[in-house]
């Protein structure tokens, strides 16, 4: 009988001791859960980078409006004889076709998680080398003028010259927001744009009818070149994915439309009449015209994260 009361006694306190351990290590488990979002974020929370790639840069250069006005004195004999002047634009507005190239680019920004949410939000600087060219070679703009000449007051003519348009380099600093997906995110920002944009307008040469006579006057063909920067707003779109936690690829598209100034250009001439000794002319060439630009960008760059 007491043998058989202690086999019970002990196999209740093994049962005990079983239920026991089992307990404390549901215990431990409940104690210390992952919840289901810390499992899927597979890169990290935070950080900074720094990124180099190539893309393609697309930039439309619209429709352009150009004027020129030559002022003139007209010589002979060393005689102030006459003064003129002609201008006009071109007519139609000249058009140029769009520029695309490759673009090396570089960037460097930040991004973080917002709480314990899938959102992410950051900023970058991204600098693309636009390496964009259009031009339209010998313009001809028609220069309606007159002249205190008293054999003729007619001083119509035509100015001629190359003109051309750079885009070159582009910086765009965009605040974004994102959403994770996988093994990155996806972004779309808004910011600012600011490209770097040339003008050349060169073999400039105004011709004017000297009693029916299309005749240079300004002599020796100029050219003129001007670089300003334009700002405007940038919108941006696109796709992160890691490599590992130190390495991601970038796939981006961004668009801007700088607003860039009017060039102005004055330049002063003078100049014999060809074929004539006795004939000559000096003044000024003047000229103006708009850089109605935008750009595209599509980079894939290769990003550092610390």
């Amino acid at each position: 009988m007491f043998r058989q009361f202690s086999l019970g006694l002990v196999g209740s306190m093994v049962a005990i001791c079983s239920t026991s351990v089992s307990a404390e290590e549901v215990h431990e488990i409940q104690k210390s859960p992952q919840s289901p979002s810390s499992e899927e974020w597979s890169f990290p929370e935070t950080s900074i980078f720094l990124g180099i790639g190539l893309g393609t840069s697309i930039v439309s250069y619209d429709t352009q409006y150009l004027y020129n006005l030559g002022l003139s004195r007209i010589y002979k004999n060393d005689e102030l004889v006459a003064i003129g002047g002609a201008d006009g634009p071109a007519m139609p507005d000249p058009t140029f076709p769009a520029s695309k190239s490759l673009a090396p680019a570089g960037q460097i920004g930040f991004y973080s998680r917002y709480k314990d949410s899938f959102w992410i939000y950051g900023a970058k600087a991204t600098y693309s080398f636009l390496n964009s060219y259009s031009n339209r070679e010998v313009l001809a703009i028609p220069q309606y003028g007159t002249s205190t000449d008293q054999s003729t007051n007619s001083f119509d003519g035509t100015s001629y010259n190359t003109y051309s348009i750079d885009a070159k380099n582009q910086f765009t600093f965009m605040p974004f927001i994102g959403r994770k997906h996988s093994k990155g995110y996806f972004y779309a920002g808004a910011g600012l744009g600011l490209t770097d944009v040339q003008v050349n307008v060169d073999d400039v040469v105004g011709y004017a009818l000297l009693n029916g006579v299309e005749t240079d006057i300004s002599g020796e063909a100029q050219n003129f070149s001007d670089s300003r920067l334009g700002f405007g707003v940038a919108l941006s779109a696109g796709v992160t994915y890691f490599l590992n936690d130190s390495l991601f690829l970038d796939l981006n598209y961004t668009y801007s439309k700088p607003n860039v100034a009017e060039l102005n250009i004055a330049s002063p001439y003078k100049n014999p009449a060809e074929g004539s000794s006795d004939l000559g002319f000096e003044g000024t060439l003047v000229g103006s015209a708009t850089r109605d630009i935008s750009t595209n960008t599509i980079l894939l760059t290769l990003n550092w994260a610390f």
